[in-house]
């Protein structure tokens, strides 16, 4: 034999081999190659997966076949879970109701009538009730052109009922964690699997059967935020800052997340004004005052001890506003367990709110001072009653339901923070002075993949009017006239596509539809992933300050808009995503068999939309928050947006107020007074100026 004919020998057998082993959808796949069975055959796929006020509804649509002989089986495990105990007893043609899923489709046992057109029919809960997850099954009315009908498997009820289903062993969760690396975040995923079987010859029972199998994978995803709406004092005397609220996730002792229960970590700076002064926590504790009794306060973990001598020590630090007076700063830290229930409220993708007033107090002691240190033997209680110190946390839940295929990258609001480290995104927030620094925090979601993603600023926006942060407007301020809007930030790579408000039509902007913005430049922006102490954090952010400007003289509600897009931290080549399989008519790629002496299986995939694919899209976010406008007796000056004050004032960004010109301020000279920088847009008050002025802001808040 010489070696051409070897060659070509060695080639045919090659090309035989390869051509069974990578068959398409619809080629022959029984083992007498005769098989072509599934060469008409419907789908799978997944109508709705909702949840509204913690009422799950999932639909999946069925489509039959007209005048084939198959039948569909919904379940949490591939077909052949069990070798031994396969849903179709492959001897007898008995579809068999305990080898399937006690949340499977598989509702009864029954003989080989099963794969007829008529075998699906409308079934109720108690028809169901065999089986532990759908509630009904809806028979199509009629078959298409293509002799397709759509027939329907729902489930409706609880999210907790649903978690409860089990694998064919009765043990082990359908539902399996997947996030196990942030705090913030709890992520669980299952696979309902779509076996489409058909019988090898109809006329014999005991001819074996023939299935092809995908699945499609269902994701619940909870996400948590903690927000200081405010925090107030009793006493003027005592001035209290938030410095954090953040939550994190509450674990069984198997290691799983405990939803309806998270973890609140609340540190504030209590600030005297005297250093001659100190605070200590009273044993009074911490009262906790829910909006809703179905919340709660389940543990105090940590508080500080109720004693003078275990007081945080006095960080003297000299006040900003008057430049003369130094303060007695304590930072305090508190660690508790909250019951949240979200069961009842849950509406996918909307934040769900639980607000509660927590109360703390203190006792306010004098001393004296010894080498510029506190002498806590010489402290005396200032005042019999403690003062007292309230902060309204909402602790925000925002559940998402969804499948592979939907999944996307979501922006999520962290805070929204103006002067004194005030909130300004809750109900009860204040409104943003002109000219005010406030700083936006914001993380994204799903939080597996932080730990290979940053995000990125590639716009900021800011316009008047907050119908644009809502639903109708999903360009948000970019829809603005740009008479009522500014930009703060554009990138020169900025690209943003978004679906049109009339249309399924895409809307795709660049730099170049910004040419004509004001423009107000960020004050700083970038991606936070360390705390104060330099320790990684384990819920990374992007933080951007920006210098509010008035966009009208009047009081009014304005819009944040963001473009924001993932980057890859080490700028590696695009992952592969994990295969994801769903049966789907004409858009089969590729395949491959696997045979028995009674079964044959095809597996297939096809192209996919995923989360890998989101990560390549820009990703918008709108927030409202509200704007006081020019102060009293100041005009606007539309071309500059700025607020001129009256002649003789100027306007101060200590108090936000037009506030006498310097000029005009008679004051004894003092060494120790700073003097004015005249050639800068903001300027220091003079020491007995800045007293008063403070003074009747303490006397109007408190």
């Amino acid at each position: 034999m010489d070696a051409g004919f070897s060659r070509l020998l060695i080639l045919t057998i090659f090309l035989s081999f390869f051509s069974q082993t990578f068959a398409v959808f619809g080629d022959d796949i029984s083992q007498d190659n005769e098989d072509n069975r599934f060469a008409e055959m419907g789908q799978v796929t997944k109508n709705t997966f909702d949840i509204t006020d913690g009422q799950v509804e999932l639909i999946f649509d069925v489509q039959d076949t007209k005048n084939i002989d198959e039948l569909w089986i919904l379940d949490f495990e591939p077909y052949r879970f069990d070798e031994f105990a396969l849903p179709v007893n492959e001897l007898t043609g008995e579809l068999i109701l305990n080898n399937t899923g006690d949340c499977s489709s598989v509702y009864e046992t029954v003989q080989w009538t099963f794969f007829n057109d008529s075998y699906f029919r409308d079934r109720n809960e108690a028809q169901l009730s065999t089986k532990n997850l759908f509630t009904s099954f809806v028979s199509g009315e009629n078959y298409d052109g293509d002799g397709i009908r759509t027939d329907q498997i729902i489930y409706r009820g609880t999210i907790a009922s649903f978690f409860e289903c089990k694998k064919s062993d009765e043990e082990s969760d359908v539902w399996v964690q997947t996030n196990t690396s942030s705090d913030d975040e709890i992520e669980y995923r299952t696979k309902v699997y779509a076996t489409n079987v058909r019988p090898k010859d109809p006329a014999d029972n005991e001819a074996g059967v023939s299935f092809v199998q995908s699945h499609i994978e269902l994701i619940w995803r909870l996400s948590r935020q903690a927000i200081s709406n405010f925090i107030i004092s009793s006493t003027a005397v005592l001035k209290p800052v938030i410095d954090f609220a953040r939550v994190s996730a509450i674990f069984d002792g198997q290691g799983e997340p405990i939803p309806e229960e998270t973890r609140l970590h609340l540190r504030f700076t209590t600030i005297l004004d005297s250093d001659e002064q100190i605070v200590s926590y009273n044993s009074s504790g911490t009262q906790f005052t829910p909006d809703n009794p179905l919340h709660g306060l389940k543990e105090i973990v940590y508080e500080p001890t109720p004693t003078l001598d275990a007081a945080p020590v006095c960080d003297r630090q000299l006040d900003v506003g008057t430049g003369t007076q130094f303060q007695c700063h304590q930072t305090w830290n508190f660690i508790f367990v909250l019951d949240i229930d979200t069961a009842s409220q849950t509406k996918n993708f909307v934040p769900i709110d639980a607000s509660g007033t927590f109360d703390f107090f203190f006792d306010v002691y004098s001393c004296d001072l010894t080498q510029n240190v506190l002498d806590k033997a010489t402290c005396n209680k200032i005042d019999p009653a403690p003062a007292k110190v309230s902060t309204l946390i909402t602790i925000q839940t925002t559940v998402f339901i969804t499948d592979k295929e939907d999944d996307q990258v979501s922006i999520l609001l962290v805070s929204l923070k103006g002067a004194n480290n005030d909130e300004l995104s809750g109900v009860a927030a204040r409104g943003v002075a002109h000219k005010e620094d406030v700083t936006l925090q914001v993380k994204f979601s799903p939080a597996l993949l932080r730990k290979d993603y940053d995000l990125d600023l590639m716009l900021f926006m800011v316009c008047k009017g907050e119908q644009y942060a809502g639903e109708n407007f999903l360009q948000g301020c970019l829809q603005a006239p740009i008479s009522e809007r500014y930009v703060a930030h554009k990138a020169s790579e900025f690209l943003y596509t978004v679906l049109s408000n009339t249309s399924t039509a895409l809307a795709t902007y660049t730099v170049a539809n910004l040419t004509d913005d004001y423009l107000q430049p960020l004050t700083s922006q970038g991606y936070v992933t360390t705390d104060e102490e330099g320790e990684d954090l384990s819920v990374p952010y992007h933080e951007a300050t920006f210098k509010n400007v008035a966009l009208s003289a009047e009081s009014s509600n304005y819009t944040i808009t963001n473009v924001y897009k993932l980057i890859d931290k080490a700028r590696r080549r695009r992952r592969v995503a994990p295969e994801h399989w769903i049966i789907a008519r004409h858009a089969i790629r590729s395949g491959y068999i696997t045979a028995s002496s009674y079964s044959t299986t095809t597996y297939f995939d096809r192209p996919k939309r995923d989360i890998d694919d989101s990560l390549a899209d820009s990703h918008g976010a709108r927030l409202s928050f509200g704007a006081v406008g020019c102060p009293e007796g100041a005009w606007h000056d539309e071309d500059l947006l700025d607020c001129i004050c009256p002649e003789n004032t100027m306007y101060s960004l200590t108090s936000f107020q037009c506030e006498p010109a310097l000029d005009d301020v008679q004051v004894v000279a003092d060494e120790e007074v700073a003097e004015v920088d005249r050639g800068s847009d903001a300027y220091v008050i003079k020491p007995s100026l800045c007293f008063l002025s403070l003074l009747m802001i303490c006397y109007e808040i408190w």
